[in-house]
C-alpha cells in the first residue's frame, strides 16, 4: 500500500470573482475615505494610500494622510468548508503641527471616521461581500517630530463577510 500521494496545483493569473474579497474590501475602504469631507465640504485627507506607506509615516504630512491595509482574515472552523468569516483591516491617519491644534485636529478626524462607521451604511456594508463592519479598537498617539508634534490615529476594523 502506497500512502505517498502527490498533488500538482496549477496557479493561474486570475482570481474568480467569489474570491476577490480582499481586493474589493481595500478598494471600498480607500474609496470611502477619499470621499470623506469635513462639515465645510473640504476633503478630510490629503491622500489615501493602499497599504502601509512607511515613507509618509516617517515624515508626517502637514495635511492629514491615511493608509489602509489588511490585518488578518479569520476562517470558519467547519471541517466541510473552511471559508473566510471576517476580515480585519487597519486605517491609520497622521498629521503634524503645533501640539494642541494638531492633537485637536486628530481628535476631530477620529470623530468623523467613527461617525461614518457607526451611522453610514455605505461605510459599514459592501454588496454581497461585507455584511457589517465594526470598530474593534481606535486610538490617537501623539509623538514628537523634531520641534513639532506628529499625531497618529489608528482604527482596527472587523468586516463580517456574507456566507453562501
Amino acid at each position: 500500500m502506497n500512502t505517498d500521494i502527490r498533488y500538482t496545483f496549477n496557479v493561474t493569473g486570475q482570481v474568480e470573482p467569489d474570491y476577490r474579497f480582499a481586493v474589493s474590501i481595500i478598494d471600498w475602504l480607500v474609496g470611502n475615505l477619499k470621499e470623506l469631507t469635513t462639515d465645510e465640504d473640504d476633503k478630510l485627507f490629503n491622500e489615501v494610500n493602499i497599504g502601509y506607506n512607511e515613507e509618509s509615516l516617517k515624515s508626517f504630512g502637514k495635511k492629514p494622510v491615511c493608509d489602509v491595509y489588511f490585518n488578518n482574515v479569520n476562517y470558519d472552523t467547519d471541517f466541510d468548508e473552511h471559508t473566510p468569516e471576517t476580515v480585519n483591516s487597519i486605517v491609520i491617519y497622521y498629521l503634524k503641527g503645533a501640539n494642541n491644534p494638531t492633537y485637536m485636529k486628530a481628535c476631530e478626524i477620529h470623530d468623523y471616521i467613527t461617525q461614518e462607521f457607526l451611522k453610514n451604511d455605505s461605510f459599514k456594508r459592501l454588496n454581497d461581500i461585507v455584511r457589517d463592519t465594526f470598530i474593534l479598537n481606535s486610538e490617537i498617539q501623539p509623538s514628537p517630530v523634531g520641534k513639532r508634534w506628529g499625531v497618529m490615529g489608528i482604527f482596527e476594523l472587523s468586516h463580517i463577510l456574507y456566507k453562501d
